[in-house]
Parts: structure tokens; sequence; C-alpha cells
């Protein structure tokens, strides 16, 4: 059912501070990830979406310092959730996924790389699906997240700024839509198997100056200040058009990755089971605000982290890209 739910979905889109925040030796010095919570300008975390609606939560939430341009993008440079954060676009599609993915890593040589955005899923709407592993079709190449990132995604799932969003303002862009709230109250689900696939046949889907929050190229314009489960699955339990891709960029690179999908086009319509393209288009804004509140979950654990004083073990073994152990550590 999921497989077919996904195929129908993509053809129809076609160091420390205090004691912990020391500075590592080596080639990773500036690439700790608890270094990116100290007051200096250490490598951020990288944070990218795929489209202007799903990173614009995430923009109102920091306070920008910096704009740089990436092969002719902007990304948002600043701090969220005492984190020093890259916020930028990667575009529709997996050929843009890797591609500028890939061009902000070697950029901004960040600490990690987090994917925040929306997707389709069995789950129900409004739900944050974080899984373990990412698989890529056709070519079925499979990329697992890195242990300690997802700890940290768990741990953080606890800190989230406000509760998950249950209702949605529909249509989204009319300011006479209805309010629809969902049956149920989203979870992050911690799941086995998220997958990404190309229904545009290996070619780069173009942006559209001017397109909007969807379709268009540019960050949005936003005032801007300077439940765990898991199972081994054969099914992917979220699918989109990119993240994947994003996988494949930072394992080029060795830069951990996590990514946070809230299911926009799921079970729990309270309108009936319609399905893509009329649940995404409904519910994209609610599926975003949720992802995004689960990043800020995911920055708000990396900052306690960065500055307790307890985790001096924990922020070394993150230096020294011990992840395994890391994420063992953190999960207690």
């Amino acid at each position: 059912m999921a497989g077919a739910f996904a195929r129908t979905r993509h053809v129809l889109l076609a160091a420390l501070v205090a004691a912990c925040l020391w500075a590592p030796s080596g080639a990773h010095a500036k690439r700790a990830l608890c270094a990116s919570a100290s007051a200096h300008d250490e490598a951020p975390v990288v944070v990218v979406s795929a489209f202007p609606a799903e990173l614009a939560p995430l923009l109102r939430a920091t306070t920008v310092e910096s704009t740089v341009q990436v092969d002719g993008r902007e990304f948002k440079v600043g701090r969220l959730e005492g984190v020093r954060v890259a916020l930028g676009l990667t575009g529709i599609g997996l050929v843009n996924a890797f591609d500028r993915a890939t061009k902000a890593l070697k950029q901004f040589k960040p600490a990690g790389i987090v994917m925040s955005g929306v997707a389709g899923s069995p789950h129900f709407i409004g739900d944050v699906v974080v899984p373990a592993r990412w698989e890529q079709l056709p070519t079925m190449d499979v990329f697992p997240v890195n242990p300690a990132m997802l700890q940290l995604a768990k741990n953080g799932a606890t800190m989230l700024p406000t509760q998950l969003d249950d209702c949605a303002t529909v249509p989204p862009t009319s300011p006479s839509g209805a309010l629809v709230c969902m049956p149920t109250q989203p979870t992050v689900v911690f799941g086995d198997l998220g997958q990404s696939s190309d229904p545009y046949g290996g070619k780069p889907l173009a942006c559209s100056p001017g397109g909007g929050e969807i379709f268009g190229c540019d960050l949005p314009t936003v005032n801007v200040r300077m439940v765990a489960r898991a199972a081994a699955a054969t099914t992917p339990e979220i699918s989109d058009m990119e993240t994947a891709e994003v996988a494949r960029a930072a394992a080029k690179r060795h830069v951990p990755f996590v990514a946070m999908r809230a299911v926009s086009d799921g079970a729990g319509d309270p309108k009936g089971d319609r399905g893509f393209p009329a649940q995404f288009f409904d519910y994209y804004r609610l599926a975003a605000d949720n992802a995004a509140l689960a990043t800020r979950g995911f920055l708000a654990e990396l900052n306690h982290v960065a500055h307790d004083q307890s985790s001096r073990r924990i922020c070394r073994l993150l230096a020294q890209r011990h992840w395994q152990r890391a994420g063992a550590l953190l999960g207690g």
C-alpha cells in the first residue's frame, strides 16, 4: 500500500562552550557539532528545504546575521535555538537536491546538515516522520541517518518550542479560508525507512521567479530578527523527491545528516481520503510548520548538550566523529 502511495504521489507531482565547547584538533576542528553552539563563528549546521514555504517557519525563528550567495542562491546565516545555522533552498527534485546540497556543503563545510520539509506518508497528516535510513529510487541506494544526529532528534522531540500544529487554514493562502483541524494530535514518529524518487526523468525541475511559496526560486520573505516508534520496514513510511540525494551529498563529504519530514498528504484527513495533490495543497503549511518545530527541537537539544557540563564526553566523541558511541550516550 505504501509503495503504491509513494508511486502515485510522485507521478502526480511530476569543542566546548564552558567545559564542553573545546577546540578539537585536526581537520575537523571547525566542524564539531557542539562547537556550532559556541559564541564564535564556528562551522554552522546547514538546514535546507526544497521550496520556500518549507523554510519560512525556520527563517521566522532565526536571528539572521548575514546573507551568503551559494551558486547564485541565497543562504541566510544566523542563530536558531542557540546554534549557528545556514538556511537555504535545494529546489524540488532529486537532481536539484544533490546539486545544491553539494554546493552548500562545499561552501560552508558544516558541522552537520538537516533536511526540513513535507512529504507523503501512510502516517497521519501533521505527524513528523524521522526515518533511520533513506532509500533512493530507482537505484535502491540506501543512506543511513547519522546515529548521533538521530538521537539528538529523538531527545529534541521532547523539547519542541510549542505543541505540533493540528489545525490549518484551507486553502492556506486564502484570507477567508476555513479552519480545518485533524482528528488526532500530531506526533513525532521515529521510523525505519524513508524513500525519495524522481518523476522528472533525471532532469532538474526549474523554479519560477515570482512562483510563490511552492514553485518560487527565492527565499521566503518573512520578518526576521538580525513519540518514538521504530520497526524494520520494507516499504517507506514517508516519501518525497529530495531527501535521499541530500543524504548522498552528505555521505560523499562525510557530513552527519538527519531529516525531518512532516506529513502533508496522508491519513486522517477530516475532509476525506482525497490523497495527493488535494491534501498537499491544503496542508503543506501545517506540515512545514511541524517539520520546522522538530528541526528546532533538534537544534535546541544540540545547544543543550553543548552547554551541559555533564556532556563533555559526548561533545568530545562528536568532535572525534565517534557517532555510534556518542549516540549511545545521548540515548542514556
